[in-house]
């Protein structure tokens, strides 16, 4: 089924809103492609580990696999998913989809059965694109083994990866190289994208809960984001940005993005590591990129970094989880550049950032000032203004925030004010400065590494554990992580539950990421007057016990 205008928040009013004040405009993403096609078709725009391409290759490349879907049914509105790593073939997918005006639905290589299959499932996808082959894991197989589930799954593309060889049923799958080749002669290099404000894209919050969010944005909602961020950042197409968190996340599509809109260069580095981040940073001259606190603070403990040549950075960007102050101030001072902390989430774009300008002591411990074109308000308990320094919920409200959750008139009703202003579930604060503080999350999210675990979703799975009686997942502090998962679970009478045995049993329908660090057993849990489990209670529990084995030297 295909995604239309009719299924999001937008209005009239607020389209002229945004577009009179300049925010929005009337291009897409493909007419950026388009663009550095014909204005840049020699220049590098991405670079992986086995290849580059130019402007001209990706407009090229992705007209062959837009012919080609679009000799399969693909067609406006339509749903396809893409699980690939950070690869050029992600740049080739994604151009060819936004040609046809089709929904772009990517997600995580990580991603396992479960969650593919409940994504796949809620948005109806027309096709879905995968690496034959990653990291030693059969992602055909795993597509083979739930297709009967998806009725509606019309086309299964591989993107051959090199890693082994894999036999392919002529009649289901067909690969990327393929697709190029089967070019309509009539219709070689179709272009028939949506309009700006038409649904561009459609990422997933969380994988399986029983709250599914599809998060809806179009090309100027994306759009918007990545030019003001090139704007305030004075990123043109001298720039080189190396593209280091997952392109199958939000933060790694939107540098994908970035490097489109400023006709940039974009270093694709498949998988993170200190040494390998410092080696691209030094071979490539990279001025820029993103990452999560945990991948700071790895690069600053990597043994090579005084030794490297960081000359060429402007300025390193992270955010996605809280970032220790000491990691802010040993950064800002070891990596030669400013170190900027940003504040944002899938639903609505960078919020906030540190002023690079302005001296560490001033911000740290907030996440900056919002951006001009963000508005943000601390509401109280009775949906009041809160005074300054007065903690509340965070509200915003602005043109890069998304156009609802796609088939959940439940959750878009609870997560906009009745005047339009998005709930984000986050508490804070604003100073006298207008710098925003960070103090909690209203949601039940836990943020391990920068990424999202919503525990319901490992709930869901370890409730059907033979040897649980009930559970509970709760996030715990860790100073590397930031926050780690726990497992508390009350044990069936006389059974023994392990977390390698958790671990062995959530395995094979969790990315690897999700899986529980700790486990906890109860014999009852605190409940409140309706029988929910206290989840703050318990989390204090586990806390209390673990700083306990610690101070007795015992390990958990």
């Amino acid at each position: 089924m295909a995604i239309t205008r009719e299924d999001t928040l937008l209005t009239p009013e607020l389209i002229e809103e945004y577009t009179v004040a300049g925010y929005w405009e009337d291009s897409t993403l493909a007419d950026v492609f388009r663009r550095n096609a014909q204005d840049f078709p020699g220049r590098v725009g991405y670079v992986d580990d086995r290849s580059q391409v130019t402007w001209s290759e990706v407009w090229q490349v992705s007209g062959e696999v837009a012919s080609g879907l679009a000799r399969r049914g693909v067609g406006r509105g339509d749903v396809v998913a893409v699980q690939l790593p950070n690869r050029v073939e992600f740049v080739f997918v994604l151009a060819a989809v936004v040609r046809l005006g089709a929904v772009f639905c990517q997600f995580p290589p990580d991603y396992r059965a479960r969650e593919i299959e409940f994504i796949v499932r809620f948005s109806e996808a027309h096709t879905i694109v995968v690496p034959d082959r990653f990291r030693g894991f059969d992602h055909t197989e795993m597509i083979d083994a739930i297709r009967d589930r998806l009725p509606r799954l019309v086309n299964t593309v591989a993107v051959t990866t090199g890693e082994s060889e894999v036999a392919l049923d002529a009649d289901a799958w067909v690969t990327l190289d393929q697709l190029r080749r089967d070019l309509d002669p009539a219709d070689p290099a179709p272009d028939r994208p949506s309009a700006a404000d038409d649904v561009m894209r459609i990422a997933f919050t969380s994988g399986t809960t029983g709250e599914p969010k599809g998060v809806m944005h179009t090309a100027n909602t994306t759009l918007c984001m990545t030019r003001r961020e090139n704007e305030e950042r004075g990123i043109g197409g001298d720039a080189t940005i190396l593209v280091l968190l997952p392109v199958g996340l939000n933060a790694g599509f939107g540098t994908i993005v970035q490097v489109a809109n400023a006709g940039a260069r974009g270093i694709l580095m498949e998988k993170f590591s200190p040494p390998g981040l410092l080696d691209l940073v030094e071979r490539h001259q990279v001025t820029s990129f993103l990452t999560a606190p945990t991948a700071l603070l790895a690069i600053l403990r990597d043994s090579s970094l005084g030794d490297r040549d960081l000359s060429s950075l402007d300025f390193v960007q992270t955010g996605g989880s809280s970032t220790p102050m000491e990691v802010l101030r040993e950064a800002n001072e070891r990596l030669g550049c400013p170190v900027i902390d940003l504040y944002g989430m899938l639903e609505t774009g960078v919020t906030s950032c540190t002023d690079p300008e302005e001296p560490y002591e001033e911000w740290v411990g907030t996440v900056g000032r919002p951006y001009d074109f963000m508005r943000v308000r601390i509401l109280d308990e009775d949906d009041q203004d809160a005074a300054v320094d007065i903690e509340g919920e965070i509200v915003k409200s602005g043109p890069t925030i998304c156009v609802g959750y796609y088939r959940n008139p439940d959750k878009n009703k609870e997560s906009w004010t009745t005047d339009g202003w998005f709930r984000s579930g986050d508490r804070g604060h604003l100073d006298q400065a207008g710098r925003l503080t960070i103090s909690g999350r209203s949601k039940d999210v836990i943020i391990h590494g920068g990424a999202n675990i919503w525990p319901r979703e490992l709930e869901e799975i370890l409730v059907k554990h033979p040897d649980v009686a009930d559970v509970a997942v709760v996030g715990i502090h860790d100073d590397y992580f930031g926050e780690n998962t726990c497992a508390c679970i009350i044990p069936r009478p006389g059974a023994t539950v392990t977390l390698e045995g958790v671990i062995d049993f959530m395995k094979n329908d969790l990315a690897k990421y999700k899986l529980p660090q700790n486990l906890e057993l109860f014999g009852a849990f605190p409940l409140g007057p309706t029988g929910k489990v206290l989840k703050r209670d318990l989390t204090h529990e586990v806390e209390v016990r673990r700083k306990a084995a610690a101070t007795s030297g015992g390990v958990r």
